[in-house]
Order: C-alpha cells, then structure tokens, then sequence
C-alpha cells in the first residue's frame, strides 16, 4: 500500500491491505489465532519488499525471533480485508523490536504484533550486529512507543472518542 509519514518523528512506517481470504475464519466465522501471525508476516515481507523497490536500498537480513500477539477484538466473516502499519521501536545491538497495529474496516485496533527481529549473516546463518548503513535504514522506520498510550483501556476510550491513526 504505502510507506506514511510520520509527521511527529520525521520517519515513517508502513501500511498495507491484506484480503482476508476463507481459512482464516475458525468455525465460529472469527479470525483464527494463526491467522494474525500471518497478517502480520504478509505485511512484513510487503513491508520489505517496497523499501527494496520504493526506496532502491538493500535491507538487513533478519529473521524474527520472537512474537507476541495482543488481540483487542475479533474479526468476523464479515470482514474482508485489515491494515497492517508497521514500524520499529526499539534497536539494540543485533535486534530490532517491531509493532505492527492490525486495524479493521473501521480503522479500529484488532490485535497488536510484536516481534523481536535479529540480524543475521545470510552465509553462516549466525547473528551479526548491526552496520551503521544497517542502523541507517532502521532508524528511518523508528517510531517510540508509549505502552500504556497502547493498552486496551487507553485504545478503548480512543474507539469511544474518534479514530485515528498511528
């Protein structure tokens, strides 16, 4: 879909449609559990691919070590389609933590994903720390976090008030 600005950070994240498609419904017609892991891995190598092809810059090999799903409300058969915005908020020496806030047709918070991506040597397979051309391309995608801004309570009085976005 896009790379978005950020107007806050000066950086960006990333947005993009992912279709819902037959299997991801349980049968109850709510989403299964695998399947946000899922949009979230779609939206991740899509996120990938335009940086390559947008921005024409090579991306740091990683491999996601860790993932932790918030889910906030349920999607239905009904639904046919959710946004992913993506971006990193933290980096340390060989990782980065990535969110990336799965929203509904009316814009409202699904579920959360967040992982913790390591660099690794695509020939040993072994992690590395990260370059500075490396860190470069990162800290474009930078955006902090404030937890209890995102907590089930705060993301509810949001919905109550207005939507909006990152």
């Amino acid at each position: 879909m896009a790379l978005v600005d950020n107007e806050a950070t000066g950086t960006r994240f990333h947005s993009t449609r992912i279709n819902l498609r037959w299997s991801d419904f349980d049968q109850f017609q709510h989403a299964n559990n695998a399947a946000y892991l899922e949009f979230s891995q779609d939206a991740r190598i899509e996120f990938v691919r335009e940086i390559v092809t947008e921005i024409d810059i090579a991306v740091p090999a990683f491999v996601v070590r860790w993932a932790s799903i918030d889910f906030r409300k349920s999607l239905s058969s009904s639904e046919v389609a959710v946004v992913v915005e993506s971006f990193m908020y933290e980096v340390g020496e060989k990782s980065f933590k990535m969110r990336q806030i799965i929203r509904n047709a009316q814009h409202r918070i699904v579920a959360v994903v967040d992982t913790v991506n390591v660099a690794v040597d695509i020939m040993s397979g072994k992690t590395r720390p990260w370059s500075e051309s490396d860190l470069k391309i990162i800290n474009m995608f930078m955006i902090p976090v404030d937890d209890e801004d995102n907590s089930p309570e705060a993301e509810a009085k949001k919905d109550d008030n207005a939507d909006t976005g990152l």
